[in-house]
């Protein structure tokens, strides 16, 4: 066909040709009109490809929990990784020119590992937070998600996670410390939740009949239906709608490179192409894709507590002066590693509800130096266990001061009416229990409420004048030749205040007191805060703070570790050097005593009374 075009086409070349060559039929032709040329249409200019930085071969390590499908998980038939964030990761450093390192690592202090960075990033279908968002860097979301309720195949009672609810006998089975365990709590108090570790154990809690549901990322439910299709189904509507994104540590300089090349994948179409793949399958799919999966970050291996490769965790909370607490993170493990012959890791988790979660989220190896009121919501949580309650210079209790500044107008606490209120965190003790429950039983409604951070954060808002008022933790002075008895009046007498002063030692003296309530925190950037804050009132007596047990520790560990902190608390470098604990700028302990769980039910009843739950703490 193609041979007899051409041979037409040649024949009319040639009559065109000769035509042309023909002799005129007169002497003076009319001209020819000449066609003007079509004008071609212009040539779409080319896309412009998407530049994407180069990262130079650069080793990415990312944090995987290998676990959670469709997202990442090991499939026992082969032996190998897959899933979604694979097939992201692995594309994405071919075109950012890096190489991905993946490391198996638990959910449980993924976030609190990646933002210490001890991580590149951590990719792990991670829902993203405005509170994880204080710890670690987010990329641009890559999907979004609906959580739904999991549920038995042959459970035909409920439809949703409010039916579920609405049953007093009914139980769901979450993983702690995930945006699902939250979700959970909105529909049944804790005690209703069983708390796992990872995803795979709530559902074998279901399958087995231990609990009535799950709630569950939506994708993960359809990954689990698929597995186990003749045993689950998923019911209801959308719980809640979340957006997934990778995290990196704070001021990251791969945030922006990942961000443009999720970008160009939406734009060409890769992102797509993936999301069918693992988010748009049928059950069967699912099935023949998953088989048996691995337990990934979870493999069960008897590592032994108080090694190197499972040291036991020392949790504070950052009430005070937070740098000095990190920089004695060292001595402390070397002091509890001397005397015990165990391995000890000690961090300062953010906030005091991270050390609550942190313990909670590891049950079988963690101490943390917790509050009252910390204590009770820990306790409530996961069953956590009291083992010391402090004392400082032969004092097993504390107050709450209520400061401000020397010269203000405010002399009673009813002067405190409308007034904006200073105080550290909503789970701190004596910064805000005990004083919101006093302020609310004699009327007293203040103004603004502002979280500053910490006591002495606290006592620097009252100093610098940027709140009315504030509270936080009152420790008695001591009195050269003297002693502070209860009923004495809780400041510096006032013909001793202009005498206030830090001396060589860095101690804050005036006259014969040294000063040991929170306002000595600032001492160095403020040394005459005395003459600038004044304690207008203190509360009702507090019980100390407390060294606490994660609900399974170990009890053949529990009576070694209790004596070397005791022999510490009494050795030279606490009582005389005031290192570590025993200095000012960290607890100030000088001492501690047993101290039991009913110890704490003042507490509890002041909780309740001011209607302080694990669901609204912080609302």
């Amino acid at each position: 066909m193609k041979k007899i075009f051409l041979l037409i086409s040649i024949l009319i070349v040639a009559s065109m040709v000769l035509a042309a060559c023909a002799p005129a039929a007169t002497p003076t032709p009319e001209p020819e009109a000449v066609e003007p040329e079509p004008t071609k249409p212009p040539e779409p200019e080319p896309e412009e490809e998407m530049l994407l930085p180069d990262l130079g071969g650069r080793v990415i390590t990312i944090a995987v929990e290998n676990a959670f499908i469709p997202f990442n998980f090991e499939a026992l038939a082969t032996g190998e990784a897959a899933g979604w964030d694979y097939d992201f990761l692995n594309e994405a450093c071919v075109r950012l020119n890096c190489v991905p390192e993946y490391i198996e690592f638990g959910w449980d202090t993924m976030i609190a590992s990646v933002a210490d960075g001890q991580f590149d990033m951590a990719a792990d279908g991670i829902t993203i937070t405005e509170e994880r968002a204080k710890q670690v860097d987010y990329s641009d979301g890559y999907v979004s998600i609906d959580q739904r309720l999991l549920v038995q195949l042959d459970d035909d009672r409920f439809e949703s996670a409010d039916e579920l609810a609405a049953d007093p006998d009914t139980m769901l089975a979450e993983q702690v410390g995930t945006t699902n365990y939250n979700a959970a709590l909105k529909f049944l108090p804790d005690d209703r939740i069983l708390a796992t570790d990872t995803f795979p154990l709530a559902i074998q809690a279901l399958l087995s009949g231990d609990v009535d549901g799950v709630i569950i990322d939506e994708i993960a439910g359809l990954g689990y239906v698929g597995v186990y299709a003749d045993q689950l189904k998923l019911v209801g509507p959308s719980i809640s709608f979340d957006e997934l994104g990778f995290i990196f540590p704070q001021g990251s300089d791969l945030v922006e490179p990942f961000n443009a090349v999720l970008a160009a994948m939406r734009e060409d179409g890769f992102l797509d192409e993936i999301n069918a793949k693992w988010f748009v399958m049928s059950e069967d799919d699912i099935a023949a894709l998953f088989g048996d999966l691995g337990a990934g970050a979870y493999e069960e291996e008897e590592v032994e507590i108080g090694t190197e490769d499972h040291p036991i965790k020392v949790l504070f909370v950052p009430s005070v002066n937070v740098d000095f607490m990190i920089e004695s993170g060292d001595a402390i493990e070397e002091m509890l590693s001397e005397a015990t012959g165990l391995v000890y890791e000690v961090s300062v988790p953010t906030s005091y509800a991270a050390t609550i979660e942190e313990m909670c989220a590891s049950p079988t190896d963690t101490i943390a130096f917790i509050p009252a009121m910390g204590y009770a919501l820990a306790n409530q949580l996961c069953g956590v266990e009291p083992a010391l309650a402090s004392e400082r210079y032969g004092w097993n209790i504390y107050w709450t001061q209520y400061i401000v500044q020397r010269d203000s107008d405010i002399q009673t606490l009813e002067d405190l009416e409308g007034k904006t209120w200073g105080f550290g965190e909503v789970t701190s003790t004596s910064g805000y229990l005990y004083p919101a429950a006093e302020l609310a039983a004699a009327g007293i409604t203040v103004g603004d409420q502002v979280e500053t951070g910490g006591h002495g954060e606290t006592a620097r808002a009252v100093y610098n004048g940027e709140v009315d008022f504030g509270t936080n933790f009152y420790s008695v002075p001591q009195i050269t030749d003297g002693e502070w008895k209860i009923g004495d009046p809780p400041d510096i007498p006032d013909e001793l205040v202009e005498e206030c002063a830090v001396n060589e030692e860095n101690k804050l003296y005036c006259g014969p007191y040294r000063v040991m309530d929170a306002r000595q925190l600032i001492r160095e950037e403020a040394p005459d805060v005395i003459q600038k804050v004044r304690i207008l009132a203190l509360t009702n007596e507090i019980p100390n703070d407390t060294m606490s047990w994660s609900p399974e520790f170990p009890e053949e560990l529990k009576g070694n570790i209790i004596t070397a902190i005791l022999n510490y608390l009494a050795s030279d470098a606490c009582q005389v050097d005031a290192e570590t604990i025993c200095s000012e700028d960290f607890y100030g302990w000088t001492g501690a005593g047993p101290i039991f769980d009913e110890n704490f039910d003042g507490i509890r009843i002041m909780m309740e009374a001011q209607g302080i739950t694990l669901e609204n703490v912080g609302e």
